[in-house]
This record gives structure tokens, sequence and C-alpha cells, in this order.
């Protein structure tokens, strides 16, 4: 099992000061857990053994949504961001604001995150892998306040939630950018959902407001010309 750096390294074992989280022995980043003789959990679905990853957790506070419009992360009350593999949210029951959940994960005391890798159980539930979707999300644009930046499972920022709950997913060619600044008023159009957890927005322009807004999309611009299958589309001019 690997994972990301975040301005240093993932901790494994140490436990996140919430209720229902349990101690976890402390293992350096250059120890070795011993190789079990023997499947140390039995009935899970999970590949790997995450058995030895501490539980973490607390209560949501307000679940987050990915790209595609489903629960791809949390809010908990404690301030930290949890942040989930796509699907293994579907497998949480009742899961809403106000809900405990505790998962098996890493914890980032540098950015106040916990990567969730099962749910806590016996036997810890893991998420089936899942294609990614493509969809066509119609248009929608937001304007408002930066609350705080959103992450993904290595610590990278993805994205940001504003004041009035709005979440920006944003493309790796956007992140950079100085707008993306907790306390700023920001603007961000593009294409996206208004889900039960709030609007979500895949942002592909990105400014202070709209008359600065600049494109940061990782797509190439669409070049001018004739639409393709037109008949002046398969023309050449010198």
């Amino acid at each position: 099992m690997s994972c990301g750096k975040v301005a240093g390294a993932w901790i494994l074992g140490v436990t996140l000061a919430v209720p229902g989280a349990q101690a976890a022995p402390f293992l350096s980043r250059h120890a070795r857990p011993a190789t079990p003789a023997a499947p140390i959990v039995s009935g899970s679905d999970c590949v790997f053994d995450v058995s030895v990853l501490p539980v973490l957790g607390g209560t949501v506070a307000r679940l987050l949504p990915g790209t595609n419009g489903d629960v791809v992360g949390a809010l908990l009350d404690n301030g930290a961001e949890l942040v989930m593999p796509p699907g293994l949210a579907a497998l949480a029951r009742g899961l809403k604001p106000g809900a405990k959940l505790s998962v098996r994960g890493l914890w980032s005391a540098s950015e106040h995150l916990i990567r969730a890798f099962a749910l806590a159980g016996t036997p810890p539930l893991c998420a089936i892998p899942v294609p990614e979707m493509v969809t066509a999300a119609p248009p929608v644009s937001a304007q408002g306040v930066i609350e705080r930046l959103l992450h993904d499972g290595d610590g990278a920022v993805n994205g940001a939630l504003l004041k009035d709950g709005t979440v920006l997913r944003v493309p790796a060619a956007g992140v950079k950018s100085s707008d993306l600044t907790p306390g700023r008023a920001v603007y961000a159009s593009g294409a996206g959902y208004r889900t039960s957890w709030g609007l979500l927005v895949r942002v592909d322009i990105l400014g202070p407001s709209r008359a600065q807004a600049m494109r940061v999309s990782d797509e190439p611009p669409i070049p001018p010309g004739a639409a393709a299958g037109s008949p002046a589309y398969d023309e050449l001019h010198p």
C-alpha cells in the first residue's frame, strides 16, 4: 500500500482524537509489519489487510461530492476532512450530517486530513473498484467566499468549499491560482450538478470576479473552425 507525501509524510499508526477512535501502535516510516501466516480478517472484500491501519473518524458535519456528484468525502465536526475512494460512501448505511463515521485509514496532521481505505467494522468494508463515469453535466456557475480548501487522497488540493456550501472541484491547472485562497471572493463556472449535499462545480473558468475569470481547464481548447461532421469540416485550407 502506498501513499503520497503531504508537507512531509503520511503518519501510520497515529489516531485522531475523536469519539470512537482506537489507539494503534506507532510504526516508523522504515518499519515493516510482520507478514501474517494466515489472513487476519476473514470474510472481508478488501484486497489488502487494513486491520493494521488505525480507526479514525467522528461525526459528519457535511458530505462532499466529487466530480460526478457522488459522495467522495466528508467534513467532520472536529474540522477534519475525510477523503474516501469512489464507491466507499455508498456502503455506509445512514451516512448523513450528524451520523458517526469510522474508517480504517491514515491521518495527516499537517493537512488535518484523513485518507480512508475502508469502513471500520468486522469485517471492514472496502469499495469495489468502479470505472470513472464520463457524464455530460449541465453548465453551472457560482460566486462566493472560499471557506476552506479541499483535497484528494494524496493530500493535493483539488477544490474548495464556499461559505454558502458550494463545492468547487478544480483541475491541476487551476489549483496554483492565487484566487484559490481561503477568505477570498471567487467566481467559478463549468459543468456540475445540484446534489443533495450542495452545488458542485467542475471548474473550467476561475477568477476573483466574472469579468476577471480565466480558463483553468486541463482540457485543450476547442480549435476554431467548422463542427466535426459538417461538410466544411473536411475542407483543407492553405
